[in-house]
């Protein structure tokens, strides 16, 4: 059962941006913020933090409709759609069975690296 269908290609390309630009308007919104605690800006302008959000909803706004309009953007995002389609993602037993693999072999390259560092640790106390 695959997640993706290649007919929704426009739906998800446009949550993607969607998500970017929100995350793109919070990253202002704080960077306005930061700005305004270095300068004293809150004391100085009425109305600093509505101002700020205003400001970095505008630039998420801005950010949204810059991307949508880019035909060159547009294309490749469904491009890059068209292949994660054709991608064929692991059942969860092949996931979970790689998953334990990686576990185990971890386990087993943290002991040695542990059993030699002892090892190193005793042989330098001998010497020191």
């Amino acid at each position: 059962m695959a997640i993706l269908k290649s007919e929704d290609s426009s739906k998800w390309v446009n949550g993607f941006v969607a998500i970017l630009c929100a995350l793109v308007a919070y990253i202002s919104i704080q960077f306005v913020m930061t700005v305004g605690e270095w300068f004293d800006l809150e004391a100085k302008i009425n109305h600093f933090i509505i101002i700020g959000q205003m400001v970095g909803v505008f630039v998420g706004v801005v950010a949204f409709t810059v991307v949508m309009k880019n035909k060159n953007a547009i294309q490749y995002l469904q491009e890059v759609y068209g292949e994660l389609v054709k991608v064929i993602w692991p059942d969860k037993d092949a996931a979970l069975k790689a998953t334990v693999g990686i576990l185990i072999g971890i386990c087993m390259v943290s002991g040695f690296l542990v059993m030699v560092d002892w090892i190193c640790r005793k042989l330098l106390s001998l010497i020191y």
